[in-house]
């Protein structure tokens, strides 16, 4: 059989239809839209420097000019213009006139634990009714979100010219493109910058252009035309941002490659130079700097790592975080998915590089044997052409370098800008090169899939990442901006009014345990009467110590009290980290209530029936090690005990006592310990205690804690022999003794363990 038949042949393994491909391309980008455009409804300036970069394009509308960057510290005033006087003519459909008072309205509480998802102060500015849309309070709100439309449209382009570089790379491989598609369309990170206001859009659609222009004159070849139009696009990514200069290596590459396209240089660099050169220029006369970026770092001393070098050993430290920060992670950082989507998204990484690299193996001049997903005949597989030729039909080998190369590109990008600046390690960096990424990364998962599985993987990849793309937005993203509804009901129900302005009515856990060091969640649940007349804050305190220490916003930072309305009801979830000095086996009262900074006082708890009380709402166990063994005695269902030791030493007697906690109990038992003589009715002596002097009572106990504990008696007049010990656990209120088994499970006369003296 010819080359030509096997590959048609091959071809028909396929079974993804021109119709039906087009369905699922219509899919995607119906997918990416939407997911962008709720990703869109964020908060405003809550996206990486946004409100700097809608302070760019209101100097530019305001002034007619572009700002100077020596005129603020922290400005984006140094970029390029292109994206923003692309955008200036949308903020001239709106009167902003709010921008100030919202400008310095900052969340004092953020941030808060940064890497655990949640809605606990999430929030950089404080949000009011007003930016809700339809935006009718806000001007600024209004301008922002219309402005991060523009964002969503270039994102969309972005999409669609990947689209074109994949009908181009695969040509006979509608399951590759697909694949690759849904990789650039549906990475969390991509859709959420596509719902910010932010100059990386452009840069997006501009470097995505260039690598489609450099494949296809690849394919094709090198005219004036092309180098104009490309040199066009170089440009206009020049005058977008200035790390548009690391297209450099890709394009070096692609010019070193082929000869045909050295006459065509000078054209090239004429082009650029005439389209951003101004830009440039003006900087150097101005700022005596080319990029303005030395005049940023001038203005905020505090952003460069190592003054004067490239601290690379900081860089690649942070690169974890960067590449975290490429996939999902939204907010300034403070946003993150659950692990599990990491995992997903490592996984992935992880598989798709090593098949590259099994691709690339193959096509060397002693290739590595056929992969065993491959039948004999098929292409990669034994005594298939290709797998001898090293070429396939589609993607060549100095394509997947120039990919290789363009990705890798971003890669020193980031890995430049996380050595010099302390907000330089962030994964938007590399995503410009987002399609050669979704590029490697289809094909690399390609070499593990055996053929006649190609349409329904691929198929399921495209919904597993549009799922995940849909639950990052809408089970992490948008969640993190918003108070937090009450959807169940509360663990330990409470009744105290605070002031005339909201009710707390729960909290969950009835009470809270953890060991030092541990991080756990508190629930509040409140219920407002009226909306407050000054800005109110929540406290949720330990009494007499710094155990617990919280002090916000209400709603987490995402419900002003001023905002209340009359029977709202929401659940503030509170993420408290205990130190890790706290000393173990404690219990302490927890205190919750509001504060008003403007009057410096709290406001007064009362109770249901109005009575002034204190804010007392329940108490945090602070518990110990987890130390289990084997009890000789368990008592009720919930607590073992060891053999008991008696120590006498004159007239004192001493009670050693082992407890372990085997699950956990509501009450707080006393503990009855009864010092008995023969012929005698009544106990000689007694003590009746809460364990270890009432600071870690029962109820508190975690399970498979040990809990030791000591009770001395005056024994003045006890014989030398003829007496024991008995004890045991009760209940104060209803008097009862806890039920008492050995270790056969044989039920203990009246309930309570017996220690001969001779012990």
């Amino acid at each position: 059989m010819r080359r030509a038949d096997t590959l048609s042949y091959w071809g028909k393994s396929c079974v993804i239809s021109a119709r039906r491909e087009r369905l699922i391309v219509a899919f995607m980008l119906a997918g990416y839209v939407l997911l962008a455009l709720a990703f869109s409804l964020g908060p405003i300036f809550e996206g990486p420097d946004e409100i700097e970069h809608y302070r760019f394009i209101r100097a530019l509308v305001q002034t007619r000019a572009l700002p100077d960057p020596r005129t603020r510290e922290r400005a984006q005033y140094h970029q390029a213009p292109l994206y923003y006087l692309l955008a200036a003519p949308l903020a001239l459909l709106n009167d902003d006139s709010d921008f100030a008072s919202i400008d310095g309205r900052i969340n004092p509480f953020y941030p808060y634990q940064l890497g655990i998802p949640g809605n606990d102060n999430k929030n950089l500015y404080v949000h009011t009714r007003a930016e809700d849309f339809p935006y009718a309070a806000s001007g600024t709100a209004r301008a922002v979100h219309l402005s991060r439309l523009l964002s969503v449209a270039l994102g969309t382009c972005t999409v669609l010219v990947s689209l074109r570089i994949f009908r181009l790379l695969w040509p006979d491989r509608p399951d590759r493109r697909l694949l690759a598609l849904a990789i650039v369309a549906f990475t969390p990170q991509f859709l959420y910058l596509s719902g910010t206001i932010n100059n990386d859009n452009l840069l997006y659609l501009l470097t995505t252009l260039t690598l489609f222009l450099l494949l296809r004159q690849w394919r094709e070849r090198f005219t004036a035309r092309g180098a104009i139009v490309l040199g066009l696009v170089l440009g206009a990514a020049l005058l977008t941002k200035v790390n548009a200069a690391f297209l450099i290596f890709p394009v070096g590459l692609t010019m070193a490659l082929d000869r045909r396209a050295w006459r065509y240089a000078p054209i090239l660099l004429v082009v650029i130079i005439a389209m951003a050169g101004w830009w440039y220029i003006r900087n150097l006369v101005l700022y005596g700097d080319l990029t303005a970026v030395r005049v940023l770092l001038d203005t905020w001393k505090t952003e460069t790592i190592r003054p004067g070098a490239l601290a690379l050993d900081v860089g690649l430290s942070r690169l974890p975080y960067a590449y975290q920060t490429y996939w999902a992670r939204f907010g300034q950082g403070a946003v993150p998915v659950a692990q599990p989507i990491y995992v997903f998204f490592d996984g992935l990484t992880i598989i798709s590089a090593l098949g590259v690299a099994l691709w690339w193996a193959r096509r060397l001049p002693h290739p590595l044997p056929p992969s065993p997903l491959r039948r004999e005949g098929e292409p990669g597989g034994q005594n298939s052409p290709l797998h001898h030729s090293g070429e396939g039909p589609g993607v060549r080998r100095k394509e997947v370098l120039l990919l290789l190369v363009f990705g890798l590109s971003w890669l020193a990008a980031l890995i430049y800008y996380a050595s010099t600046a302390w907000s330089g390690n962030q994964g938007r960096y590399l995503l410009p090169g987002i399609a050669a990424w979704g590029a490697l990364i289809s094909l690399g998962l390609d070499q593990w899939t055996p053929r006649r599985l190609r349409a329904p993987v691929t198929l399921g990849f495209v919904l597993i990442l549009a799922t995940v793309a849909a639950i990052a937005v809408f089970g992490y993203f948008l969640p993190s901006y918003r108070a937090s509804l009450v959807t169940d009901v509360p663990e330990r129900a409470l009744s105290l009014q605070y002031g005339d302005v909201a009710q707390l009515v729960g909290l969950s856990p009835s009470m809270p345990k953890a060991r030092p060091g541990d991080l756990i969640r508190i629930t509040l649940y409140w219920r407002a009467l009226r909306p407050a007349q000054t800005s109110l804050l929540a406290y949720l305190h330990s009494a007499n110590s710094d155990v617990v220490k919280r002090d916000s916003l209400p709603g987490t930072g995402n419900l002003l009290s001023t905002d209340w309305r009359p029977g709202q009801t929401w659940a503030e979830h509170y993420v408290v980290v205990i130190p890790p000095d706290a000393s173990p086996q404690n219990v302490y009262p927890l205190l919750a209530g509001l504060y008003d900074p403007a009057a410096t006082q709290n406001l007064p708890a009362a109770n249901v029936d109005g009575k002034p009380v204190d804010p007392v709402i329940g108490r945090i166990a602070i518990s110990g090690p987890a130390q289990p063994f084997t009890p000789d005695y368990k008592l009720g269902e919930g607590i073992g005990l060891a053999q008991p030791r008696l120590q006498r030493e004159g007239d004192r007697l001493q009670v050693c006592m082992r407890w372990l906690s085997l699950a956990p109990v509501s009450s707080d038992y006393q503990v009855f310990v009864h010092v008995l003589v023969s012929g005698r009715q009544e106990p000689f002596a007694q003590a009746d205690f809460q364990p270890q002097k009432g600071r870690y009572p029962t109820g508190a106990w975690s399970p498979g804690e040990a809990v030791n504990d000591c009770a001395a008696l005056d024994v003045s007049g006890l014989p030398v022999s003829g007496w024991r010990v008995a004890l045991g656990l009760y209940d104060l209120d209803s008097q009862q003794r806890l039920p008492v088994r050995d270790t056969n499970g044989n039920l203990l006369a009246d309930n309570r363990v017996l220690v001969e003296a001779s012990r």
